[in-house]
């Protein structure tokens, strides 16, 4: 049996996206090859060579706290790129 799916991708800038789902939403930062993606506690980063399909996602944090601080030092780092 099949499902549908929904899924938005919203451009905030040149590192940073918002994503909607049915499920609810996330926020991304990073550029294609590295990406860093906050989802609730959930904060997980994928790695992988742009163009083939090839990646590799680890979770990074479960817990609020740590991945308020992820997000954090994601944010300084794409700001930092982006004024670079």
């Amino acid at each position: 049996m099949g499902f549908f799916r929904f899924r938005r991708t919203i451009s905030l800038g040149r590192f940073l996206r918002l994503n909607v789902s049915k499920t609810g939403t996330s926020v991304s930062v990073g550029r294609p090859g590295a990406t860093v993606n906050v989802r609730g506690d959930k904060v997980d980063g994928t790695v992988g060579v742009p163009g083939t399909g090839l990646s590799y996602r680890q979770r990074l944090a479960n817990r609020g706290c740590a991945s308020v601080f992820v997000l954090g030092a994601t944010l300084a780092g794409a700001t930092w790129l982006w004024f670079a």
